[in-house]
């Protein structure tokens, strides 16, 4: 993960999967959502970035930069877990196909980990101007997860 910015800690897909999977749990439990859909958006987090272990972490401000760069990734994305892992395909699809409370809950716990990394970094001492500007990104993106969650709910 940001493999292109200053980092003092290494976060593997499957740490930041668990992390999203917790926060999920978490968020769920919170808000009283339904064991179904929480069931459902941990699935979907085991998923999600999965495919990262074919294509690697190619960097978030790279993608935004190259929005074609974005829709070819989430193709070859697609396609490596149609071939590779069928098992994963529905749920990772969902994901670009669905909008519901479980892809939410996933967004919401994705977003959460980030934060969660960035406050590491600078607990670690990493003040970087990167790590400052993806903490104050992802801390807007959690105030509007949570209330489109609550809109939702």
């Amino acid at each position: 993960r940001y493999n292109n910015r200053i980092k003092l800690k290494s976060e593997s897909i499957a740490e930041h999967s668990f992390f999203v999977a917790y926060n999920i749990l978490k968020v769920g439990y919170d808000y009283s959502i339904p064991n179904e859909i929480i069931n459902e958006a941990v699935a979907i987090a085991i998923a999600h970035d999965f495919p990262e272990m074919f294509t690697s972490d190619l960097p978030h401000d790279c993608k935004q930069r190259y929005p074609e760069l974005r829709k070819l990734l989430a193709e070859i994305e697609k396609d490596f877990l149609k071939d590779e892992m069928p098992e994963l395909y529905d749920r990772f699809i969902k994901l670009y196909n669905e909008e519901s409370l479980a892809v939410l809950l996933v967004e919401i716990g994705d977003a959460i980990s980030v934060l969660q990394y960035c406050n590491r970094e600078n607990e670690l001492g990493n003040n970087s101007d990167d790590i400052k500007n993806i903490s104050n990104e992802i801390k807007m993106r959690v105030v509007t997860l949570f209330e489109k969650l609550k809109q939702e709910l």
